[in-house]
């Protein structure tokens, strides 16, 4: 699929998440398996919480490996730094906005490493992230976050 339809898509979704339901709370909460982690998965938006559990059961049709499962919940953390709507999202990837707050969207995979670094006691966490989503994007992840 052409990346323009992708992302018209993704903002189609955006206005219709809806609160995680209880068991996919409990879902998250086994594979995270550590309150760090939980704590910045929740600081993001619903929308990016619903995109990323999304991810996730795209991801465990296709791998059961427990660290790119807490990737595929956590590949957006970045994210949570700020509030982006959908039209800003649209209008920084198109480069119609080049603040700030557009920069660090743009770069939200890099502030999520940060964010590991800075607030999980587990250096294997961020090293998996570094070496699977900044490093070179993981293949079963790439071909679910969408």
């Amino acid at each position: 699929m052409s990346k323009v339809f992708l992302k018209a898509k993704r903002a189609i979704r955006f206005l219709f998440y809806k609160d995680i339901r209880i068991v996919d709370q409990i879902k998250i909460s086994r594979i995270l398996n550590d309150r760090q982690l939980e704590q910045l998965f929740w600081k993001l938006s619903k929308a990016d919480r619903h995109h990323s559990l999304e991810v996730l059961e795209r991801t465990i049709k296709i791998s059961n490996n427990a660290d790119l499962l807490k990737l595929s919940l956590l590949h957006d953390i970045g994210k949570s730094i700020s509030e982006y709507n959908w039209l800003f999202r649209i209008m920084a990837e198109l480069k119609f906005i080049t603040n700030r707050k557009a920069f660090n969207y743009l770069n939200h995979e890099d502030i999520g490493y940060d964010l590991l670094k800075e607030n999980v006691s587990d250096p294997d966490v961020s090293k998996y992230y570094y070496d699977n989503l900044l490093t070179m994007k993981n293949e079963v992840l790439d071909k679910t976050d969408f």
